[in-house]
């Protein structure tokens, strides 16, 4: 997920307490997913008694995104070693 402007401090928490966080170390062997920019939006101006549901939604509607260790995503004029 995309950080937005307009996010507060509080739900900053609430998605820390939830177990999301910030990616800050390499080697990263994660598969992360993108959340799309319109659900993080509805997720900004939800009420705090709906951000479960709307959390859920979203991871719903996220898709994978690229890691550089698929061969398919990186492009074919760069070769590997």
């Amino acid at each position: 997920m995309t950080i937005q402007a307009g996010m507060s401090d509080e739900l900053w928490v609430w998605l820390l307490e939830q177990g999301w966080r910030e990616p800050t170390y390499r080697p990263d062997r994660r598969r992360y997913r993108e959340v799309p920019s319109t659900w993080v939006t509805r997720l900004i101006d939800s009420a705090p008694e709906a951000r479960a549901r709307v959390l859920d939604a979203a991871v719903a509607k996220a898709s994978y995104r690229p890691a550089l260790r698929d061969p398919a995503a990186v492009p074919s004029y760069v070769e590997r070693g």
